[in-house]
């Protein structure tokens, strides 16, 4: 039998310009007609996660008044996120491999474009062993509409033409197998840094 009486806290809002009417932020003010069943149908909550959330609410006895903490659900990525996080996870995981002109070895030796093939056609791409070629995959991107997994490239490097990529992350960082310092897979700072601006060629977009 569930109880009628409110807890005095509740019962003092109540008195006082029905304050318990309005619930606190990702929280719901119960009924003498809610369960959690109920409750977790109305806010399509699964009801393990609106159990675990109310340890201190007994499931028999939920009347009018309670106070339901209601799971925060994380905003769901956007697929073209998902499979760029994807890609940098992959490729964070070479940090340190060291670049080797010609290498595509993970855990051994990249040069960039290989570093970029391996990146990308682990996560369902069929890229080329070529930064020249990958610059003619996807879709150019402006500067000021760059996003991460977009491919940064660079001209005149060592040769003519297109001849370094790397993958932006976002907040003006790309994920690369660089020469510039140190040779190896690494995170650099992108716009602002000479060299880069002198010989940056273009963005291109693979991901949708």
């Amino acid at each position: 039998m569930k109880k009628i009486m409110l807890t005095t806290v509740v019962a003092t809002s109540l008195m006082f310009g029905g304050i318990a009417n309005a619930a606190p932020a990702n929280t719901y003010i119960a009924t003498d007609s809610d369960t959690f069943w109920s409750i977790a149908n109305t806010f399509n909550i699964p009801l393990s996660e609106l159990i675990a959330n109310n340890p201190n609410v007994n499931a028999d006895n939920i009347y009018e008044g309670v106070i339901i903490k209601l799971p925060i659900k994380a905003p769901q990525k956007a697929s073209w996120e998902v499979k760029a996080d994807a890609i940098i996870a992959t490729g964070m995981g070479q940090l340190g491999v060291p670049y080797v002109f010609g290498g595509s070895t993970p855990y051994v030796a990249f040069d960039c474009s290989g570093f970029v093939q391996y990146a990308f056609n682990q996560n369902g791409f069929n890229l080329l062993h070529s930064a020249s070629l990958q610059s003619q995959s996807g879709t150019p991107v402006e500067k000021s509409n760059l996003r991460k997994g977009d491919l940064i490239f660079l001209q005149g490097t060592y040769t003519t033409g297109v001849s370094h990529v790397g993958i932006y992350l976002g907040n003006n960082q790309i994920l690369q197998a660089g020469t510039m310092g140190t040779r190896e897979v690494k995170i650099s700072t992108f716009f602002g840094t000479p060299y880069y601006d002198t010989h940056y060629w273009g963005a291109r977009r693979l991901i949708n």
